[in-house]
């Protein structure tokens, strides 16, 4: 797995800027540097292009910025105005997204770019012919996948030649569980509407960086696992091990997932700097083997 990834435990997610300034930003991006979180995830379609635009104005206005930065966009969902949204990861979405977004951050390059959803179309010939005239043309450093399981991994990779996938983007937290409840349940036929692909240890094979999206979110962006009623037993656990541990909820909350291992990322979308430092702050803890297991079960979650 690439340095980019594995140095960097704690990515700062920049999706919900809607509301933020781009002065706002600038301070925020200057913040997460100074603690020493480098790493930047965003997409082409984060508020419709905005974000990318807003992040691209700082990056204007402070330009030396960009190498203390490492920046990760996604293409692939289209969602423009008097256009149903859709997918495609053809080669020429993917090259001119590419384009479009350096041109709204004023980059020359992206360290990372990720296809955002798979898309039914999708030709890994296709895809292998972008990575491979992104790359020699300097523009994309390394690439990557989100929201894909192992099939489509496979058949991706299949064509992938000189330029690997290097990383796989998942929804993964103590409010969704589904990557790692299929491994606990494999073979129980109480949970076999599960997936069981087998996709958690397929990533930690084939050494791909697990990023984890909304890690404190409940579900599909049903509300925060600090305070969704859903969640009270793991709430009241979290405030018990925060004690324990000298430290705060959220930073149990990231130990879980940077406990898994040294490929897991954990991408925090909080705009508040208190908040991203003890997130920070739970790459560095080691839960107990036992006190891990408790929060997974703590979540409903069948532990058979």
């Amino acid at each position: 797995m690439n340095s980019i990834y594995s140095d960097n435990r704690l990515a700062l997610g920049l999706m919900r800027l809607k509301d933020i300034s781009v002065e706002e930003l600038e301070n925020i991006i200057e913040g997460a540097l100074s603690m020493g979180v480098s790493f930047f995830d965003i997409s082409d379609v984060y508020c419709r292009h905005e974000s990318e635009i807003k992040l691209g104005e700082v990056i204007k206005r402070n330009p030396d910025l960009r190498t203390r930065m490492i920046i990760q966009s996604k293409c692939g969902i289209v969602k423009e105005d008097n256009i149903f949204p859709h997918y495609d990861l053809s080669e020429d979405h993917i090259k001119n997204s590419l384009k479009a977004s350096l041109e709204r951050m004023h980059l020359s390059y992206l360290d990372s770019y990720l296809l955002h959803r798979p898309d039914i179309f999708m030709d890994n010939k296709e895809i292998s012919r972008s990575f491979n005239s992104l790359y020699d043309n300097g523009l994309v450093h390394h690439f990557g996948v989100s929201n894909m399981d192992v099939s489509q991994i496979e058949y991706l990779k299949k064509e992938d030649g000189e330029h690997p996938l290097e990383c796989c983007q998942l929804q993964l937290g103590l409010g969704q569980l589904s990557l790692l409840s299929q491994t606990f349940n494999a073979n129980n036929p109480e949970e076999n509407h599960l997936n069981t692909d087998g996709l958690f240890f397929y990533i930690k094979k084939e050494g791909l960086a697990l990023q984890c999206w909304s890690p404190y979110q409940y579900g599909f962006f049903k509300g925060s696992i600090f305070k969704v009623p859903e969640l009270k037993k793991t709430q009241d656990l979290l405030k018990e091990l925060a004690l324990k541990y000298k430290t705060t909820d959220c930073a149990i909350a990231t130990s879980f997932l940077t406990d898994l291992g040294p490929f897991v990322q954990v991408i925090t979308g909080s705009m508040n700097l208190s908040h991203i430092k003890e997130s920070l702050e739970g790459t560095k803890i080691k839960l107990t083997k036992e006190d891990w297991y408790r929060l997974y079960a703590s979540t409903g979650h069948l532990l058979p």
